[in-house]
């Protein structure tokens, strides 16, 4: 990839110095509670609204025993054009604000405690949604995130509640993103996020919620009217979302290995121009001269600046996510290839 690289230091991303806090506090919940309500309207409200993206707030409360109990879900009135696009809009939080107030006047005494967000795999690792949970966090020690994968959909629910790990956090607040940064930090792909326990209470009822509509007549099974039944349709759409994130990931790879090339012909230079002064400082030696300064070079060449690492890193952790959906997909498809496979024989026969 031919021409300059851009900046290290991403101004988009590194103005969070001047309008969050900056220390980081770890959290001190380390379960999450949800009632079968919450999940039931989650679940129902991404998958109505699908293929749009949704996500929403989360309320409940937090008790002395590091456990959080989610008691209500509040989904954003409207879609949003990338995961976590609503996260730091002005009007989805003054929507969420507007939550909390009525809840407030009616008794309630809720508090936010975290989003939710629908997704494809691992298409969730968004900027956006990084930038919003970073600043929750800072402010809320015990924020969190939990994403629901709509790959899944009709087979079982695939929920994850996440939170930025320390790493990540304190590597964001440094607002450094070389490769010498990350391995300072013992930050890579693989510790983006950390998990949490769900515990989800009364899952018999949803169970039984999900038992009965995969039961329902065809043409009144919600998830045949969304077309989501379809191993092959959903297989196909994270076939295209890995395609997107490899893409992205080439653009950024080759922006990087660009500044490597730069990088060790100008290393290439520095070494013979220091060899060179070391033959020419011998020579003086030998006429008994003053030697000529050995750092002259700094003043001369400039080594290029390694672009920022960030972007790499988050569509690492997505192809990640979606090459073990991928997979995961291929064994369903193989295993129904088996039984087929001998089904038919046993028939033969």
């Amino acid at each position: 990839m031919s021409g300059p690289f851009p900046e290290t230091n991403n101004k988009s991303l590194h103005q969070h110095h001047t309008n969050i806090l900056s220390k980081y506090t770890p959290p001190t919940a380390t379960t999450i509670t949800v009632q079968s309500s919450v999940l039931l309207s989650i679940i129902r409200h991404t998958s109505e609204n699908y293929p749009s993206l949704f996500s929403g707030s989360l309320l409940g409360f937090e008790d002395d025993e590091g456990s959080i109990d989610i008691t209500h879900a509040y989904p954003f009135p409207y879609p949003d054009q990338y995961e976590g696009g609503s996260f730091k809009s002005r009007s989805g939080a003054k929507y969420q604000q507007e939550i909390l107030d009525s809840l407030s006047s009616l008794g309630y005494g809720v508090e936010f405690q975290g989003w939710f967000q629908s997704t494809i795999s691992g298409n969730f690792v968004t900027s956006q949604l990084v930038d919003g949970l970073v600043q929750q966090q800072l402010t809320n020690k015990n924020a969190f995130i939990i994403v629901h994968n709509m790959s899944s959909i009709g087979k079982e629910v695939d929920l994850r509640a996440l939170r930025l790990s320390e790493s990540f956090i304190t590597t964001y607040l440094d607002g450094k993103w070389k490769s010498r940064d990350l391995e300072n930090h013992k930050l890579s792909y693989l510790n983006i996020f950390d998990d949490i326990p769900i515990n989800i209470r009364n899952q018999n009822l949803v169970n039984l919620y999900l038992a009965n509509v995969e039961n329902q007549p065809r043409s009144e099974n919600e998830f045949d009217t969304l077309n989501l039944s379809s191993n092959q349709n959903v297989t196909a759409q994270l076939l295209e979302s890995l395609y997107s994130q490899v893409d992205s990931y080439n653009y950024d790879q080759n922006n990087f290995n660009y500044y490597q090339r730069q990088h060790q012909k100008e290393q290439s230079k520095i070494t013979q121009w220091k060899q060179q002064r070391k033959l020419e400082n011998l020579e003086r030696a030998k006429r008994g001269e003053k030697e000529l300064d050995t750092e002259e070079w700094k003043s001369i060449f400039r080594l290029p600046n390694e672009p920022s690492r960030y972007n790499n890193m988050l569509h690492s952790h997505a192809i990640d996510v979606l090459a073990d959906d991928i997979l995961k997909k291929c064994d369903e498809e193989l295993t129904k290839s088996f039984a087929i496979e001998r089904k038919l024989t046993a028939n033969a026969n």
